[in-house]
């Protein structure tokens, strides 16, 4: 019989595939978890992120225009009598979501940022298992 050198696997090789492996698995529960805190504040229908950006966009065009024309403000115009009274009021209803939406997204950027790090820092698999165990723990 030949031993095959080449082929051994060694305690270091078995514990870095172990460490791949759950660094791999606390990356995908970690994009699981924001990407379903991010679900619970949007309406998550194709196109529905370039309605937000287009209706912001006219939001701050209404806002600034000293006389403005709802017949140059399509969604305004689509939307004023069913979520507020007014196209003014409209359009800051519009900004105002938009920055509760900011705030809210900023600090899921944040978290998704620092657990990402800290997975990556992670030299072993235990620490691994603490970053997500923190992470699964944390209310937001």
């Amino acid at each position: 019989m030949t031993i095959q050198w080449d082929r051994i696997i060694t305690a270091e090789t078995r514990d870095a595939a172990a460490l791949t492996q759950a660094k791999a698995a606390a990356h995908a529960a970690l994009a699981a978890r924001i990407a379903a805190a991010r679900s619970a504040l949007i309406t998550d229908l194709p196109g529905q992120q370039m309605i937000y950006l287009a209706k912001e966009a006219e939001a701050r065009a209404w806002l600034a225009d000293p006389a403005p024309d709802l017949a140059a403000y399509p969604l305004l115009a689509a939307e004023v009598g069913l979520t507020a009274p007014d196209a003014t009021a409209l359009a800051q209803v519009w900004l105002n979501m938009a920055l509760l939406w900011r705030n809210s997204a900023a600090g899921l950027e944040a978290t998704r940022l620092a657990q990402g790090a800290a997975i990556d820092a992670a030299t072993t698999v235990a620490e691994v298992r603490a970053v997500g165990d923190g992470f699964a723990s944390s209310n937001w």
